[in-house]
């Protein structure tokens, strides 16, 4: 485990984290490789750290990974990204990694 502090991270670094993290997660629940999953889940981490970097990060860059990972938060993340992916059994919420449907003109 890393002692790197947040405030140590670059945006593309704490990216590929949290991204692993998710395809760690995933990597022995699903029939499929989780590498079929990486485009969406890498676009939704990136939306996720757009949206929510003062919020989640910002407000924590003080912590390591490990500390942010018990921290209030991390809870954030973990309702907008992993109870997203994942139900509650561990196993991959399937419709949320489906594309939407394209708009008609």
């Amino acid at each position: 485990m890393t002692h790197k502090y947040l405030k140590e991270y670059e945006f593309g670094e704490l990216q590929q984290e949290l991204v692993q993290q998710v395809m760690d997660r995933m990597h022995g629940v699903s029939e499929h490789s989780p590498l079929v999953y990486f485009p969406i889940v890498h676009d939704r981490v990136e939306s996720f750290l757009i949206v929510h970097w003062s919020e989640v990060f910002e407000d924590c860059r003080h912590m390591t990974m490990s500390e942010w990972r018990e921290s209030s938060c991390y809870d954030v993340y973990k309702s907008e990204i992993l109870n997203e992916f994942f139900d509650t059994d561990g196993s991959i919420r399937l419709e949320s990694l489906e594309e939407p449907p394209a708009q008609e003109a």
